[in-house]
């Protein structure tokens, strides 16, 4: 059986509606490079996990299954990191270099986008995000 939620109903009306609208700009954001519209989703995800089991079983599922997916994206094996590597600073200058050179709007959009999918790589890769979030939480702590 489900948690017992004692919200009341304009609380889960809002919630509900910003669930939704998350999820409704997730086609207009998911074909961009970079993270996309994966952020939204589960933005919306968790607005309908305030009230909802179904969609707090779902965060769940993703959070167990994320690492696995990484491991198999970016495997623990120095000549894969090191490609990676290379792979995110050159897609960086590539975007950069756009960027310098971009007379349209368009084109700058495109660059901007190209630098945040090499900088999501290159931070996904090694697990320097997961050390990032260690430094920070560690900071916090007395």
């Amino acid at each position: 059986m489900g948690k017992k939620r004692n919200n009341p109903l304009y609380k889960v009306i809002l919630t509900d509606l910003a669930g939704i609208g998350c999820l409704l700009l997730v086609p207009f954001l998911g074909p961009l490079p970079g993270p996309g519209g994966i952020p939204l989703i589960l933005a919306g995800l968790g607005f309908f996990a305030v009230n909802h089991d179904w969609a707090d079983n779902a965060i769940h599922y993703v959070k167990k299954h994320s690492e696995s997916l990484q491991s198999v994206v970016f495997p623990n094996k120095p000549l894969f990191k090191n490609l990676w590597d290379f792979f995110a600073i050159m897609l960086f200058v590539f975007g950069w270099w756009i960027n310098i050179v971009a007379s349209h709007a368009l084109l700058t959009a495109l660059s901007i986008s190209i630098i945040a999918t090499a900088s999501t790589i290159f931070m996904l890769n090694r697990n320097r995000l997961a050390w990032i979030d260690a430094q920070l939480r560690r900071t916090g702590k007395k």
